[in-house]
């Protein structure tokens, strides 16, 4: 008996501690800022997280623009910050920065931080990105920056 009842309060802590970062705003953006930089996500990941103009920009990506929009393996230690945030009902504009390095060869090439707008709406429990906009770029280079 005293085994079911370790067993069973375990199993609700560890419930209790997994939870769908897509339940808030914050949780969402910071999920989202997480998983860009360091997976390989694949156009499912978009249907499920994104909506509006967001979505309708990745559709219209062919495999090959999918594949460099989603190859984001040269940004090491992305960190984000939430600074101000307006909701009403089922819609929130979050404001945000996004810190991060740029590897190329396992070397840092040079530092970014830009700062961000984006649109949330409520789709059912959880919520999904409409828009980003890009408000300010600031980048802190250590060699010269190579544009592609």
């Amino acid at each position: 008996m005293m085994k079911f009842l370790m067993m069973s309060i375990i199993i609700m802590v560890l419930m209790s501690c997994t939870k769908d970062d897509a339940k808030t705003p914050e949780g969402l953006l910071t999920m989202f800022a997480k998983d860009i930089t360091t997976k390989k996500l694949d156009k499912e990941y978009f249907d499920k997280y994104t909506s509006g103009k967001m979505l309708e920009s990745i559709e219209q990506l062919n495999e090959e623009e999918f594949e460099k929009f989603s190859n984001l393996s040269n940004i090491k230690d992305p960190k984000i910050t939430i600074s101000k945030k307006n909701c009403s009902d089922d819609k929130c504009t979050l404001t945000y920065i996004v810190k991060y390095d740029h590897h190329v060869d396992k070397a840092k090439e040079f530092e970014s931080e830009v700062k961000k707008l984006a649109t949330v709406i409520k789709d059912g429990e959880t919520w999904k990105i409409e828009e980003v906009t890009n408000l300010k770029t600031f980048h802190e280079a250590i060699k010269p920056i190579e544009v592609q």
